[in-house]
């Protein structure tokens, strides 16, 4: 039964392929994604999944931001 999770680093590849079926140029609202997120590497991958979750961490964020993946 599918399940919402943290975004983890340990799911890149799942994360890839399934960005990849979204499309490019295709308007992302909801995925926390910036121009300078390198999502691509395994080390830009863990980076933004790190703010990710320093964005729901209301002790470090300003204004609070959940973000949650399906997982199956």
């Amino acid at each position: 039964m599918p399940e919402l999770i943290a975004p983890t680093a340990r799911l890149h590849a799942a994360w890839l392929e399934a960005h990849a079926e979204w499309g490019p140029g295709v308007h992302e609202d909801g995925f926390g994604l910036l121009p300078s997120d390198a999502v691509d590497s395994t080390a830009g991958f863990a980076a933004w999944v790190t703010r990710l979750l320093d964005e729901s961490d209301q002790e470090k964020a300003a204004v609070p931001c959940t973000y949650r993946w399906i997982s199956a």
